[in-house]
């Protein structure tokens, strides 16, 4: 065991991404990194045992985020039929210690090492570095979360918002709450803006424009239809197939997020700026016109107050390992 490594994770809906970091480099690259399905594994042991098996680092303590409210240091992930027990998994490895924290607080403390290179801007804006941040990350799911700056200290801190109710905007967005409805009894954020909402955007819009032959064909074949749909408004926004159903799902996903980016601006009063994060967000940039996301986010009483607050999409898709350790080696100095 070597008390200068940490591990770090990142444990989502649909994969696992574990590194180890030297808190003697910190901030540095990782010293090893590796990402696994979840499918098919019993648990985020059998992973972590994997990656520790590759390696003759040893960490003295870890820093997993997990996609799903943290109680006691143990969590039932949100999108995944996992338990996962701090202090159990502590005993198992021999580590000193293993702290959990919600995956967006991660998420919220790796944005803030980003260079300007790993971030995608929307608005530039004009930051408060001083006052609150806060992230909204739709991947699998949609998480949220927020960092507050108190006398020098980045205190981070969870949401479940991504599970708060939908507030539709327009007579479109209301159209597609009462399609929703007929679905489920609750309808959240999440149910509408994420990677597994795209599917239902793209049923409720084709009831209102024709589907192409060989995009059906393709939904049909594929076990899952989200890569489907965003690749095909992908291409059809440069130079490939024309797909006009595609492409307005894309765009209705878009306008979801930047609604709620808004509400989450002005509900954590984020003057320091707003990040992006998440699998989904990187992947349409192609079709995010920032004039028309920014026409949605600046509205209503504190319009001119929200076109301030900078907005990015981040493209390091290993914020939330970076994010971990941040959490993890701060905990570890606070009390060793």
């Amino acid at each position: 065991m070597n008390d200068t490594i940490i591990l770090a994770g990142d444990i989502g809906g649909t994969k696992t991404s574990l590194a180890l970091f030297s808190r003697d480099a910190w901030p540095g690259p990782p010293l090893r990194r590796e990402t696994y399905a979840n499918r098919g594994a019993d648990g985020v042991a059998t992973l972590i045992d994997r990656f520790l098996t590759g390696t003759d680092l040893r960490p003295a303590a870890a820093c997993l985020g997990v996609a799903g409210p943290v109680f006691g240091n143990r969590v039932q992930l949100t999108n995944l039929d996992w338990q996962i027990d701090g202090p159990a998994l502590a005993r198992r490895f021999a580590l000193d210690r293993v702290l959990l924290v919600n995956d967006l607080v991660a998420t919220a403390m790796g944005a803030l090492l980003l260079d300007d290179a790993s971030l995608w801007t929307i608005n530039p804006g004009r930051p408060d570095p001083g006052a609150t941040g806060c992230i909204l990350a739709p991947g699998t799911g949609l998480g949220e979360a927020w960092v507050v700056r108190d006398q020098g200290r980045l205190l981070p801190r969870a949401s479940e918002g991504g599970h708060a109710a939908f507030a539709p905007r327009d007579e479109l967005q209301l159209e597609l709450l009462r399609f929703m409805q007929q679905r489920r009894g609750h309808v959240s954020v999440e149910d509408v803006c994420s990677g597994r909402a795209l599917p239902s955007l793209f049923d409720f819009l084709r009831q209102h424009e024709a589907t192409p032959s060989w995009l059906e064909d393709e939904l049909r074949a594929a076990a899952d239809p989200t890569p489907v749909l965003v690749a095909a408004a992908v291409a059809a926004a440069g130079d490939g197939r024309d797909c006009a159903i595609a492409v307005a799902t894309v765009r209705l996903f878009l306008d979801i997020l930047a609604g709620e980016a808004a509400n989450l601006a002005l509900k954590t009063l984020a003057l320091a700026g707003v990040h992006i994060g998440g699998g989904m967000a990187p992947r349409v940039l192609p079709l995010l016109d920032p004039e028309r996301f920014m026409a949605i986010f600046s509205q209503g009483v504190y319009h001119e107050m929200l076109g301030r607050i900078p907005v990015w999409v981040v493209l390091d898709p290993d914020v939330a390992l970076a994010g971990a350790a941040s959490c993890g080696i701060a905990a570890l100095r606070e009390n060793p």
